[in-house]
């Protein structure tokens, strides 16, 4: 990555290796199922994508490739784990272009599915020491607590304070050993590990603003009227409580004429104050690798990520196929 290709194009370039290796580890025993795996291989690998460009810029050729690869493949099985019961919570109806598993093997078979999967980011970065297993535990126990803040919805905390609470740990904490582990595998210290730490974790926190501009667009355009996320804790950031909860029964009792959200939005407020709040995050990524010499490269990094993001999840179809 040091040598200026584009953070798409490596991600393109590594996403066999995670497929493969993935596919590898979760047929091994043959306790999965055909659909589970089929699922595990659609994702687009953005975060193992930006643990092995991670490790890559900062190894320069001295680092552990296999072992960096295998906690990659750790990152996205543990994000993949979290979507099955996220859809569940959400109540969609598709991922990655397939039927969620809760609708087509049951919910029963779907929570047990998670298990399965859950056990296999463990089982990869275990070789490597207790610290992975107790970060990644860590990290999981972060993404639970943040999605409960979400359904909480919690009235009590001002609208900002819930958006960037749920993000930070539904989204950012991911990013964040992302980073981290990255660093890690490319034999740095731990003053290093921290600034990358902090620095994965404004970039999930990027993205995550983007796929919820993405989901409030799609509403908009009456592609999604249920099974809403932390979009809408981004639109009461915006509009305010009780002006989001207007929106909110506008949507749902949509009739033939534009709704509140589309007139509003059409104007370009709504807009404009979305797209402020993605700068801000992404501008502030880098600010702990400010003496980097390879800085620009993970700045580049998480703007294609966002731009990766908001261009993938425009077209989308009617039926839901939330988070990314």
């Amino acid at each position: 990555m040091g040598d200026g290709i584009p953070f798409a194009e490596f991600l393109a370039g590594v996403r066999p290796a995670i497929d493969r290796r993935i596919e590898g580890v979760a047929t091994e025993d043959g306790t999965l199922d055909d659909d589970v795996v089929r699922l595990l291989l659609k994702g687009k690998r953005m975060r193992g994508g930006l643990l092995l460009c991670t490790h890559e810029t900062l190894a320069n050729g001295n680092g552990r490739w296999h072992q960096a690869l295998d906690l990659a493949c750790a990152v996205e099985l543990a994000h993949a784990s979290s979507l099955i019961l996220d859809d569940m919570l959400d109540e969609d109806t598709f991922r990655r272009g397939v039927g969620t598993l809760h609708l087509t093997r049951g919910q029963k078979q779907a929570m047990l599915d998670t298990i399965g999967v859950l056990s296999l980011p463990y089982a990869l970065a275990a070789p490597y020491g207790a610290e992975y297993v107790t970060m990644l535990a860590s990290t999981q126990r972060s993404m639970a607590s943040g999605v409960m803040a979400e359904l909480a919805s919690s009235q009590h905390l001002p609208a900002p304070a819930l958006y960037d609470s749920v993000i930070t740990r539904k989204t950012g904490h991911l990013f964040s050993l992302t980073a981290a582990w990255g660093c890690m595998a490319a034999g740095q210290n731990h003053s290093m590990t921290n600034a990358f730490a902090r620095y994965g974790l404004r970039v999930g926190k990027a993205m995550q603003i983007a796929d919820d501009i993405a989901d409030l667009s799609l509403i908009v355009s009456g592609g999604k009227q249920s099974g809403f996320g932390s979009e809408i804790p981004l639109l009461r950031r915006i509009c305010g409580d009780e002006r989001c909860t207007e929106l909110l029964q506008d949507i749902r009792q949509r009739h033939s004429e534009p709704s509140k959200l589309q007139r509003l939005w059409s104007a370009g407020k709504v807009k404009q104050a979305l797209a402020a709040i993605l700068d801000v995050e992404v501008m502030r990524s880098t600010e702990s690798l400010r003496q980097l010499p390879e800085r620009e490269v993970f700045a580049r990094a998480a703007r294609e990520i966002v731009g990766m993001v908001l261009r993938e999840e425009a077209p989308r179809e009617r039926v839901s196929e939330n988070r990314v």
